[in-house]
């Protein structure tokens, strides 16, 4: 399991001393997963399709339909624009702040020739603000 380029070139500068190599991973692929779900698909000339739709346009026969359509659309976004991360899954999960949407993101990755299991909270806040913890 490698970070990406311009994370290598800029790691050749002197890596941080204070992160091991898992955790440059897992900050390299959270720092990738935001940029994903900050984009908004048809941005990017060479891949039209890299990063979310306008979930605003989602109508499902009810908020759970909606909420799983969702959490289906961000795990093949995953899938497709973040191959680091194997077997990603997305699920909803009950939020604890009022018009937030909050999902709960698993995966593996590889390091070191073992499968390790990652774990990320993603909310998606009213004004369309997107984190990933």
């Amino acid at each position: 399991m490698r970070l990406r380029l311009l994370e290598r070139i800029r790691q050749s500068k002197g890596p941080r001393p204070d992160l091991t190599s898992t955790e440059a991973l897992t900050a390299s692929l959270e720092h990738h997963l935001i940029l994903i779900f900050r984009t908004h698909q048809g941005s990017s000339a060479s891949a039209p399709d890299f990063g979310l739709p306008d979930f605003s346009s989602l109508a499902g026969e009810s908020d759970l339909e909606t909420l799983r359509e969702m959490a289906r659309i961000l795990t093949d976004v995953i899938r497709k624009y973040e191959p680091r991360l194997k077997n990603p899954a997305v699920t909803h999960v009950p939020s604890r702040q009022t018009g937030v949407l909050e999902f709960s993101l698993s995966g593996e990755i590889e390091f070191n020739n073992e499968r390790r299991s990652l774990f990320f909270s993603t909310s998606i806040h009213p004004d369309g603000q997107i984190e990933v913890n």
